[in-house]
């Protein structure tokens, strides 16, 4: 009999090596390798649902007691029935196992023609880098082609999903990870974030724009020609388009609205009172320091998840000239 098992356990391996052999070969289609790897688990399910349920209903009608003083028959144990459903489910979980395995290897090698994109998560959005450097929020714009996303967070654990492209990987802070995707056809794709990290979790939404080559192309030289004209705006306006790259309008409002974080407008000049009693009025120091370093002087009723973010002084100053000029 032990003969037997080891035989059994050793036609499934001999299956389910040449599977795990072969996906190591070829250049996979994450889309389609997870589809079909979901529908072979879906087949399997319901083929043992059947098996098991359908003889379980028709016992339950076939030896339901009929008599109230009947006794049920006294059955002796099955060896072979027995070591029959103890082998069959052992050899179906080694098949999925080195199946999964397999198409998760598969797909953590990222193809030799792609392109690397970065994605940093914090509550609650996304900054995204394309290959030439042009930051943008909750907005990834990649060309047609294999795209290798290297992710990060500022504060919490986030989940950079791609639902579209069957992906999605942690984003976990002081550790690089990483996803990629195959592009194949342009169109908007959303993104959102798959690991409850706040108040805020519902609204970190975010997109994938693919664009065809040339329009990528083009779309890179006008954020060029558009980053080259920064340096002549006015600090209130480069301050207001901080504000909204920065993902600040995530958890503060402009026109008095109290999100995650006190509203920005009439915010210079306002006084507050912070948790440890002591009061303050808002200034463009006050401001700085809080960009720097969130967590300096806790202002009483918010919570503190604000991201820190290094900036140059200017930056500082146009953010704070800015303020200035919503009421």
């Amino acid at each position: 009999m032990l003969k037997q098992v080891v035989r059994l356990l050793m036609a499934a391996l001999f299956v389910s090596i040449p599977y795990a052999a072969a996906a190591a070969e070829r250049l996979p289609d994450p889309v389609k390798a997870w589809n079909n790897h979901f529908k072979t688990w879906a087949v399997v399910s319901i083929v043992v649902y059947l098996v098991v349920t359908v003889p379980l209903i028709y016992f339950v009608f076939k030896y339901k007691r009929r008599k109230k003083d009947e006794n049920g028959a006294y059955i002796e144990g099955n060896t072979a029935l027995e070591i029959l459903w103890t082998i069959v489910p052992m050899i179906i979980i080694i098949m999925l196992g080195v199946q999964s395995w397999a198409v998760f290897n598969d797909l953590r090698d990222v193809p030799k023609d792609h392109i690397e994109v970065k994605a940093v998560g914090f509550m609650y959005g996304f900054e995204m880098y394309s290959p030439e450097g042009i930051m943008t929020l909750n907005e990834l714009r990649v060309p047609v082609g294999n795209i290798k996303v290297n992710l990060s967070s500022k504060d919490v654990i986030h989940d950079f999903a791609l639902p579209a492209f069957r992906t999605r990987e942690d984003m976990v802070p002081g550790e690089n990870t990483y996803l990629w995707f195959s592009a194949k056809e342009p169109g908007e794709y959303p993104v959102y974030c798959a690991e409850f990290c706040g108040s805020g979790h519902s609204s970190m939404l975010a997109k994938v724009i693919v664009m065809k080559k040339e329009d990528y192309e083009a779309w890179v030289k006008s954020k060029q020609a558009a980053s080259s004209t920064t340096a002549a705006l006015t600090p209130d306006v480069k301050g207001k388009e901080l504000v909204e790259k920065l993902g600040c309008l995530g958890c503060h409002g402009i026109a008095g609205e109290t999100k995650a974080g006190p509203a920005l407008n009439g915010l210079i000049g306002k006084s507050e009172e912070l948790e440890d009693g002591k009061k303050v009025v808002i200034d463009e120091a006050f401001v700085m320091e809080k960009i720097a370093d969130p967590k300096a002087k806790p202002v009483k009723g918010f919570s503190h998840i604000m991201p820190p973010n290094a900036l140059a002084k200017e930056d500082y100053e146009a953010i704070a000239a800015y303020l200035k000029t919503i009421k």
